[in-house]
């Protein structure tokens, strides 16, 4: 089957597609991959795992054999998104273990590597790829098989870009306090033979750039020249066939440098940018590690609406965080407004057992969901009152059942092909509350694949507004 031209939808249905196994006479290489599937179905929101290395191995799951009767047992886990999963990954682990023939090899791949560590040696005949995965696992079994840091992206029209693997900071709410996840940055000049190859040969996939890291900030650390990210941005904003740039994710504001905000700037192409305040004063910034300041913040986002007013600015927050009083809460609401966000997405905190904020005071449950029923009330009183039209929408992503997904899953789908966008946001459920623009939606994570097709309606309604005033 050829992989080259099918959608990335395509590839994650034939990559969590339920295992038809050969027999050990008809499989190449007698590979197991259940596991593999199943945790990156679970925890498909980790689209670096999915995109970069992933759907790069399906040529090589095309013909699998049960469990019980591989030579080799493909195993992956995102191990910790919210709390920390290292208790799941060594029990499947340790089942693998149970399971598996004699001699055959367990091969642990992305961040579940993490459990080499807590195994202490107790599995045998057992390897560990953390980075580079896709590639080493393409070299074992003589296969073409490369980690794709460029990926185009059909259905949404935009080439993603993968820069830097990785975050050397370490926010005491976020699992890198009890994770190593290799850093590693692509050098400038092959990002420049990718983008000069894409221009040569398909320049068309270039007009849209969506830039994606887990700390996009930090790239060019680990390099021998001065690259950073604001040549990064110099680069790509250069390419005439390079119309509009998105950062979806990965921006540290402590870490946004004036180089890096006048590059940004000066660059007139992005459409789309994503921040972290997380926190709304100076004070639980830094109980949870955070070495921005509220006023570094607003003044970050003013240059950039200055410099472009029709950006589009997303931001995350957290509520319920240790030690937060309601005094937290109004000041975090504050601070959107101030930082003239067009879209807010609202995290509850979750409390992983290792993580260091956990010596400190925790709220209750109910005082949890008081603070985010407030936080959620306190926006849509002040977006109205600040006269911002431009506010979208506020997602609070709350996990839900695989059955329950998989449902929602196929009423998107089927919406989505006859151009429905406004259909699914009323099955969610809408409250109208902003004239003319405004719109907030309360869903489940799954409507996070479909925002790029929810905020480009948007703005081409804004658009086509002001062209009819004009």
């Amino acid at each position: 089957m050829d992989y080259s031209n099918l959608t990335p939808t395509e590839k994650k249905e034939l990559l969590f597609a339920e295992s038809v196994y050969v027999s050990r006479g008809t499989a190449p290489f007698n590979i197991n991959a259940d596991f593999l599937k199943y945790n990156s179905e679970t925890f498909v929101e980790c689209c670096r795992e999915l995109f970069v290395s992933l759907f790069p191995m399906l040529p090589l799951l095309e013909k699998t054999v049960a469990l019980e009767d591989a030579d080799y047992i493909l195993y992956s886990h995102p191990y910790a998104r919210i709390e920390d999963m290292s208790p799941v990954v060594l029990s499947q682990l340790r089942e693998i273990d149970e399971r598996r023939r004699p001699g055959a090899e367990i091969i642990v791949v992305g961040k579940a590597s993490n459990a080499k560590e807590l195994l202490a040696g107790s599995i045998q005949n057992i390897t560990f790829w953390p980075n580079h995965y896709a590639e080493m696992v393409g070299k074992k079994f003589n296969m073409n098989i490369t980690d794709e840091y460029f990926v185009y992206d059909q259905e949404i029209r935009a080439l993603n870009i993968w820069p830097v693997n990785g975050c050397l900071r370490k926010c005491k709410f976020c699992r890198r306090t009890y994770m190593d996840i290799p850093f590693e940055s692509l050098s400038l000049e092959y990002i420049k033979s990718k983008l000069d190859w894409y221009r040569e040969n398909c320049p068309e996939r270039l007009e849209y750039i969506q830039l994606r890291a887990e700390n996009l900030t930090e790239y060019g650390y680990d390099l021998d020249s001065n690259v950073s990210l604001a040549d990064l941005i110099d680069l790509v904003s250069s390419y005439a066939e390079v119309r509009f740039i998105s950062i979806l994710i990965g921006l540290a504001i402590c870490e946004i440098t004036d180089e890096i905000l006048d590059a940004m700037c000066r660059s007139g192409k992005f459409v789309f940018i994503s921040m972290n305040p997380e926190a709304g004063n100076d004070r639980l910034l830094r109980v949870i590690g955070k070495d921005h300041t509220c006023e570094r913040a607003i003044y970050i986002t003013k240059r950039l609406k200055e410099s472009n007013p029709n950006v589009f600015l997303n931001c995350t927050v957290m509520v319920g965080l240790p030690t937060e009083t309601l005094s937290d809460v109004y000041d975090l609401a504050d601070l959107c407004v101030k930082m003239s966000m067009n879209e807010v997405l609202i995290n509850k905190y979750g409390v992983a057992p290792k993580l260091p904020l956990n010596d400190l005071p925790q709220l209750s449950h109910q005082l949890k969901e008081y603070h985010l029923r407030l936080m959620i009330k306190l926006i849509k009183e002040k977006m109205i009152a600040s006269g911002n039209d431009d506010f979208l929408c506020i997602l609070y992503h709350k996990k839900d059942k695989k059955g329950a997904r998989k449902v929602f899953h196929n009423m998107t789908e089927a919406a989505l092909k006859f151009g429905k966008v406004r259909f699914i946001i009323q099955e969610l459920g809408v409250d109208i509350f902003s004239p003319v623009l405004g719109r907030f939606i309360r869903c489940n994570e799954e409507m996070a694949k479909y925002l790029p097709m929810i905020r480009g309606e948007y703005l081409q309604k804004k658009a086509n507004n002001v062209a009819k005033q004009n």
